[in-house]
């Protein structure tokens, strides 16, 4: 009963969501430590809390509700850091859900007053619903609020995302999602932005019950000017082990990043950690899931 009751406020919140899709936001940048192990190539996936920015719609495959953290270090930008904090609801006969709220305290501005950042929070509510044999729909609705290092006000306001899921066989899955999905539709233009619709594209495959392959096209749609290619793997010991890597390609650029990662099973914890190097310059991810 009190599933359901959750389920159901939960789907009138994406509803009322809905309707304030014609605001505008841009999307997040570091959620979910084994989506940036495996190098972002997450979009066919994404069946944990980073489905949440990867893609809403692999919630179907969440099987016990959990909650989790996640801490992003900029090596390169001194005490810039991102965080992440999910909570995640399986399918009750209404739909999986999640809530889930970003933080970024990023791009250090110094004058002789000291030294400012900008922040940003990202608050987001998520669904997904099956749509028929092993096809799932998902979506957010997301308030973001941001404010520039010595601004005086902020800016915020309402956004979207729309993503899909497909069970292709036992052994392969394939993903889409639209994030800001107001750009999206939007009429073209040569002048893209940060804000503008961006669209991935992935297959994620297990050729063996312990071994991951995943590829993913990154802005599909080139609104941002910055196409990319990410390739992604996991290997899971039946210690509860698992290890990672990723590679991402940039095809209009020289953009060119690696990354690795590993996480453990401890009882009802998952911990983990990725690094993200080459042109991200050094991130380090840690990550904290508790499954009840």
């Amino acid at each position: 009963m009190v599933k359901d009751m959750r389920a159901n406020w939960c789907l009138g919140l994406l509803a009322v969501g809905a309707l304030l899709i014609c605001f505008e936001s841009s999307a997040l940048a570091f959620v979910g430590v084994r989506a940036l192990g495996m190098g972002g190539a997450y979009t066919a996936v994404a069946d944990d809390a980073a489905a949440v920015f990867w893609n809403p719609a692999g919630l179907m495959q969440v099987k016990e509700p959990s909650v989790g953290t996640v801490l992003a270090f900029h090596r390169d930008a001194a005490d810039s850091y991102e965080s992440f904090v999910s909570y995640l609801e399986p399918d009750s006969g209404y739909g999986a859900g999640a809530l889930s709220w970003y933080y970024g305290r990023l791009d250090p501005v110094a004058d002789p007053s000291g030294m400012e950042y900008g922040e940003i929070h990202d608050f987001c509510y998520s669904l997904a619903k099956p749509a028929g044999q092993q096809v799932y729909l998902g979506g957010n609705v997301r308030y973001r609020r941001e404010r520039e290092a010595f601004a005086d006000g902020l800016t915020a306001g309402w956004t979207g995302d729309i993503a899909g899921m497909v069970k292709v066989s036992r052994l392969s899955k394939a993903g889409i999602i639209v994030r800001d999905v107001y750009r999206a539709i939007q009429d073209r233009s040569d002048k893209a932005t940060d804000q503008s619709g961006n669209m991935l594209i992935g297959v994620a495959f297990q050729p063996v019950e312990e071994l991951t392959i995943a590829i993913d096209g990154y802005d599909v749609l080139n609104r941002l000017e910055s196409r990319a290619v990410r390739l992604g793997s996991e290997y899971q010991l039946r210690q509860g082990l698992a290890f990672r890597a990723g590679l991402q390609k940039g095809l209009d650029s020289s953009w060119e990043a690696w990354t690795w990662g590993a996480g453990i099973d401890i009882a009802n914890w998952r911990v983990e950690y990725a690094y993200l190097g080459g042109d991200y310059q050094g991130i380090h991810a840690m990550g904290v899931t508790w499954r009840f």
